[in-house]
């Protein structure tokens, strides 16, 4: 805010005129995601107290709470009605013929460094299975 402007009270949800940030209170969402939510069809419209188009946007409390009883009474569990069934891939001759690793993955994570010869005899080791 501008330090010449005093700041506003704190947020009631008591408060007969709810601003963006009540409506932010209530959604429990960003700034950003609460306007692109009362910007939404249906919403109720808001107020300005002056003409201009930079001035605060104002709402009528009883009107964003029944907004919000009629998105309850709307609002329907979701049940899954389509039931899954499990795929399965078949192998291929080049998945079977493959050989499983010596030594996961892991293994080579948690051991302590090894030297440089070390290192390049295993590499040599893999290499001629």
């Amino acid at each position: 805010m501008h330090p010449r402007t005093t700041p506003l009270p704190p947020v009631d949800l008591s408060d007969p005129v709810w601003t963006i940030e009540h409506v932010q209170r209530v959604l429990r969402l960003g700034l950003r995601a609460t306007r692109t939510a009362v910007s939404t069809t249906g919403f109720p419209a808001a107020f300005r107290l002056n003409a201009s188009p930079t001035a605060r946007l104002y709402w009528l409390r009883e009107d964003v709470l029944a907004y919000f009883a009629t998105l309850a009474s709307q609002a329907q569990p979701a049940v899954p009605t389509v039931q899954v069934e499990a795929r399965t891939r078949p192998v291929t001759a080049a998945r079977q013929a493959r050989p499983a690793p010596a030594v996961g993955r892991s293994a080579h994570r948690s051991r302590a460094p090894m030297t440089r010869e070390a290192a390049l005899a295993e590499i040599a080791a893999g290499h001629q299975r």
